[in-house]
Formats: structure tokens, C-alpha cells, sequence
């Protein structure tokens, strides 16, 4: 089992002098993510509809072997405007072309109950998105049903598990999967927050005993999936990054596969005679 671990989006001005050197611009972002992370979620497009010339720009922007899992836009996943679809599906392609697209994610609103209809609906998601990667995170506790795992595998969907609060309307958190791929979104845990803004709901940090849940969680799982990939959504103050880089070295700790970045480091150049970096 290969552990693939990254963040959900990696622009953020409040990253600035934490992660990113102090003064790094955003269009450099991108650069010095790739030095650590071998998988981004691309988050911005669930704002904002991604074009092909978009995502072709980023994908010629990372080393070989850097993957992205690309968020749909609310107008699909929240509106379920099937028209966008096409739109979607020719944009990701300049990903998959370029062989850097590990798989789109539909994110449903916590409004999105368990129904026929939206059975019906996900079913075709799953046929035009299907051999594009597709998972599925449910935000409603009305998914939380035996039978839903077995009815996305038999489409190939992926169930997406998750760390969230422990609400009672909340989707659970837990490990659990519908194909041999693990995908787990990592928010929060502060209840308090999860319903104010978004800055605030995700503005939580980790520590080592929650993130060994999971890593003793994934590795439970090693004879059962081919891959585990693991994304911290816990974006205020670059936690998200922070958490992903200690939970990778639990993870070889615990004698795991951990696919690391495809690129090296930049190294940082010293003065001649003050030995500081210039």
C-alpha cells in the first residue's frame, strides 16, 4: 500500500513566513509545494468552474509524477447542474492527458440527504466522471448506511471517510472505503467552529495522538487497499501543511510505503563570509 499525503489547496497568504518563505508570491507557491507533497486538492474550483487552459497551466507547472485531485464545482456537487458537467470533464482531461489527474472529488452539502433521486443522480455522476477517479464525501449522517459502500463500488466511486466533529447531523468520522483506494479528508474537531465561517470551522491543529489514530487506522487496512491517500483540510495558519509533514513521519514510523515529493528541495544559498542565507 503506497500513503499518499497532501493538503486541500496550497494558496494561502496567511502560509506566507510559516510554510512559504516570508515575501514568496503566489504564483511561486505551487513551486515550493511540489518540494514537499506529492498530491494537492485543487479546492479553488469548487468556487470558481476550472478551464482546460487553467488547469493545463498548473498541471506543466509540476515535476512527473505529482498528482491532483480536483474538487467539482458547487454548481455540480451543490446546484447538481448536470450542463457543467461537460465543461468539468474537458477541463480535467488536459490533467489526465498530461497523466497528473489522481481523481475529482464531489463534495455534497450536508443539506444532501440519503434519497432515490440523489441515488439516481450520483449514479450518473459516476458514469460520466467514473473513469476520471470519483469520490464521494458525504457531509449528511443519513449516508452513514451499510448498504451505500457496496453501491459505490459496484460504480467504482470511492467513499471518502473523514475527521470531523462529532455532531449528530455530521456524516461520522472513521475509516471507511467502497474500492482498494483509502481517501480520508482531515477538517477539524472543534464543534463550536463547524458552523461558523469557513476560515473558522477549519482552524484546527492536530496533534500526534488524533493523527496516530489514523495512521493505525490506514495500516489496518495495508492487505486490503493498493492506496491510502490521506488530505488536511485544516488550512488556517498553514496547520493543514504542518500536520501533513508530521503525520507522513508517523506513517515511516510505522513502516509505511509513503510516496514522497517528486521534487528536491531548494537549496539555500549562504554568504561567503557572514554565513547567512543571501
Amino acid at each position: 500500500m503506497k500513503v499518499w499525503i497532501g493538503t486541500s489547496g496550497y494558496s494561502y497568504p496567511d502560509w506566507v513566513g510559516s510554510f512559504y518563505p516570508a515575501g514568496m508570491r503566489s504564483q511561486r507557491m505551487l513551486g515550493h509545494y511540489v518540494q514537499h507533497f506529492p498530491v494537492v486538492e485543487l479546492n479553488f474550483t469548487f468556487y470558481r468552474p476550472p478551464t482546460p487552459a487553467m488547469l493545463a497551466k498548473l498541471a506543466d507547472q509540476v515535476p512527473a509524477g505529482f498528482q491532483f485531485l480536483v474538487k467539482l464545482p458547487q454548481t455540480i456537487s451543490h446546484e447538481e447542474r448536470d450542463a457543467d458537467l461537460l465543461s468539468f470533464r474537458q477541463s480535467v482531461e488536459e490533467m489526465r492527458r498530461r497523466g497528473c489527474l489522481q481523481g475529482v472529488l464531489c463534495q455534497l452539502p450536508q443539506a444532501s440527504h440519503y434519497t432515490r433521486r440523489r441515488l439516481d443522480w450520483l449514479a450518473g455522476l459516476g458514469r460520466e466522471l467514473g473513469d476520471c477517479g470519483l469520490a464521494v464525501e458525504f457531509r449528511h449522517r443519513s449516508w452513514a448506511r451499510p448498504d451505500v459502500a457496496p453501491w459505490l463500488a459496484e460504480r467504482r466511486i470511492d467513499l471518502v471517510a473523514v475527521d470531523a466533529p462529532a455532531i449528530a447531523a455530521l456524516y461520522p468520522s472513521g475509516l471507511v472505503h467502497s474500492t482498494e483506494r483509502l481517501y480520508v479528508r482531515l477538517h477539524s474537531r472543534n464543534a463550536g467552529n463547524w458552523y461558523l465561517s469557513d476560515k473558522d470551522r477549519y482552524d484546527y491543529d492536530y496533534d500526534d495522538a488524533a493523527l496516530g489514530e489514523w495512521v493505525e487506522a490506514v495500516m489496518s487496512r495495508a492487505g486490503q487497499v493498493q492506496e491510502a491517500r490521506l488530505l488536511f483540510n485544516n488550512c488556517r495558519q498553514a496547520r493543514a501543511a504542518w500536520n501533513a509533514r508530521r503525520i507522513m513521519i508517523l506513517f515511516e514510523q510505522a513502516g509505511a510505503t509513503v510516496v514522497g515529493p517528486f521534487a528536491a528541495a531548494t537549496p539555500v544559498q549562504r554568504g561567503l563570509f557572514d554565513g547567512e542565507p543571501c
